[in-house]
């Protein structure tokens, strides 16, 4: 999978699942917020339903309170009640006076009616109605006397009786439903009757029905002893009375399984228990649409959210798609030299410098394929190298039998004709030729190899005669360590050879050797003629360039016993031998060896 696509799909994953988790976290907020609005609607409800009923409660029982408080009206009220004459002339008076002080009452008239009827069926009314009215004494108020006889009797905190909804007696509407409250009244120790402050049920109505949706919010008052006040549906919840107050509950109607939402609110004054109530199914489908709300604005900030992620991700690997095309494209034959082209492929930058990274990994492939275009110019030269090396070895072959039984005739004839130099000559060759020859180890010990050197300075001893003068200076602790073999021999041959430049001049060689930290340090110092400024020059280049790993021995000016032995050497250690030129009064070699080889 491309890389874009695959930052496309992970970006949009996580981005989605950001949106989810906000959306989810969001709704969740929201509904919260949606519950605390309802029960601060529900209790805004209750508070002033609350508030209006206990103030026309309040303002009935101050009608009340002032009615039981005129002397003028009770004593009316007395003398209506007793009076037994046959006449009924003080009684009616007094019911006239009783009604004077009803009608001056400024309270009287905020109310439907305010009545009195006694034991006996006499009564006073602030209405009177204009169709018909009752007889005192009729059997109707006699029922309604002895109704009102079983309402229990008043409290002292609560010093009436809440009447709730029911039939006006005394109207001669049969559909006039009032409410109110209703007191025993004494005269002196003697109970009078029932005085009642009564309002129209569309009053409790208007009051109760105090709702932001009548649609889908019940209102229901119900007294301490169960009977009920109002509600507003006409359906009645059993709803317990000790249902926790000042917070929402959830409550499940057990006749049909409804759940229902509940606001129970306690009126002390009235013990009333009033319960705003809604059906959950609305809160419900309320929640559901908030939902698909917010999961629909979701959707629509993930859209262009994804496209925009998409057209980033694509600028964001657009270095990455043209590396991509640009490792494709090259040829194999980039690594391979002299084509111009395919080296001003691998120079060209075809990614942004603004991205950073992909920036320096480009910079490091050109460089890497430049380098091995190197390593593979420096492989091939090694092959050529090698392969030339081989063709040289096969035209120099000669059969060792051969060379060990030439020496072996010249030794004889020389010990027949008694030149014993010449027998020593040809012994000290065939040890030379022997450690030369013998390839079961690349590695000898410094004794060796200088027993190797001495073999050789012998037989060049035997050729300069007096102009050779050689001096050996090697530790006998240093005799057992390991060097490579032909260390020396080859360096000390090009000494002879190339060192004097045909002057005829007494030759002194001086090999030493020593330990210096780890490294064992071999210097083969002539007194020749040196090297010039221009061959020491090109040598130390020569050297630096197989120290680096090349291999080309080429227009050397000679010395190429000096820098193949370099060359050998270098590939023989890895590169842990470092051989080094100078001028001092002749030619200075130096190797440095690692101890350990």
């Amino acid at each position: 999978m491309k890389l874009s696509l695959k930052m496309t799909l992970l970006f949009s994953v996580i981005m989605a699942a950001a949106i989810l988790m906000l959306s989810a976290y969001t709704t969740q907020i929201s509904l919260d917020g949606a519950r605390s609005y309802t029960q601060s609607r529900f209790m805004n409800m209750s508070a002033t339903i609350s508030r209006d009923l206990e103030q026309e409660i309040r303002m009935m029982s101050l009608t009340l309170n002032e009615l039981t408080g005129n002397t003028s009206f009770m004593a009316a009220l007395n003398q209506f009640v007793r009076d037994d004459s046959k006449d009924q002339k003080v009684g009616n008076a007094a019911r006239m006076a009783a009604l004077q002080q009803l009608y001056q009452s400024p309270l009287v008239e905020r109310f439907y009616r305010v009545s009195f009827i006694s034991p006996n069926g006499l009564y006073i009314t602030s209405l009177i109605d204009k169709d018909q009215e009752h007889s005192s004494t009729s059997e109707k108020l006699y029922r309604l006397y002895n109704s009102l006889g079983e309402i229990p009797p008043a409290g002292t905190d609560i010093p009436y009786y809440i009447l709730s909804p029911q039939s006006d007696e005394l109207s001669t509407r049969q559909d006039m439903l009032v409410y109110g409250i209703v007191q025993q009244v004494y005269y002196r120790g003697n109970m009078l009757g029932y005085i009642s402050i009564l309002n129209e049920q569309s009053t409790l109505s208007h009051i109760m029905n105090f709702v932001d949706n009548v649609d889908e919010v019940e209102v229901q008052a119900v007294f301490d002893d169960g009977s009920l006040l109002f509600s507003s549906t006409g359906q009645v919840y059993p709803l317990p009375m000790d249902m926790q107050t000042g917070s929402m509950q959830e409550w499940t109607d057990p006749e049909n399984n409804t759940q229902l939402e509940v606001l129970h609110t306690r009126i002390e004054s009235l013990g009333l228990n009033l319960y705003i109530i809604q059906d959950s199914h609305y809160a419900a489908l309320r929640n559901k649409d908030l939902r698909t709300s917010i999961m629909r604005r979701a959707l629509l900030i993930m859209l262009p959210a994804i496209a925009l992620i998409t057209l980033i991700a694509f600028g964001l690997t657009r270095s990455i798609r043209r590396l991509t095309k640009k490792v494709r494209q090259m040829p194999a034959e980039s690594v391979l030299p002299g084509n111009p082209s395919t080296t001003q492929a691998l120079m060209n930058v075809v990614t942004s410098s603004g991205d950073y990274e992909i920036h320096i990994l480009e910079q490091t492939y050109n460089s890497m394929m430049l380098r091995l275009r190197d390593n593979t110019l420096r492989e091939l030269a090694l092959r050529e190298g090698a392969l030339q090396a081989q063709l040289s070895a096969l035209q120099a072959q000669i059969n060792p039998h051969f060379i060990y039984n030439t020496l072996n005739i010249i030794s004889a004839k020389s010990m027949e004709s008694g030149n014993f130099d010449v027998i020593e000559i040809c012994d000290q060759f065939a040890s030379m030729l022997r450690y030369a020859m013998d390839t079961r180890s690349r590695t000898a010990t410094m004794q060796d190899e200088i027993e190797n050197v001495r073999n050789y300075l012998t037989l060049a001893k035997a050729r300069y005669e007096q102009n050779l003068e050689y001096t050996i200076d090697v530790p006998d602790d240093l005799q057992d360590i390991k060097v490579p073999k032909l260390t020396l021999q080859p360096i000390v041959e090009n000494a002879l050879t190339h060192g004097y430049d045909g002057i005829n001049v007494l030759r002194v060689l001086t090999i030493t050797g020593k330990i210096s930290g780890e490294n064992l340090l071999l210097e083969v110092h002539d007194n020749g003629t040196g090297f010039s400024e221009e061959i020491l020059q090109n040598l130390r280049q020569r050297i630096d360039d197989i120290n680096a790993g090349k291999v080309s021995t080429e227009e050397s000016n000679g010395h190429i016993g000096l820098l193949n032995t370099c060359l050998r050497l270098y590939y023989y250690s890895k590169g842990s031998i470092q051989m080094s030129i100078r001028n001092d009064n002749g030619a200075v070699i130096t190797f440095s060896l690692p101890v350990s080889l």
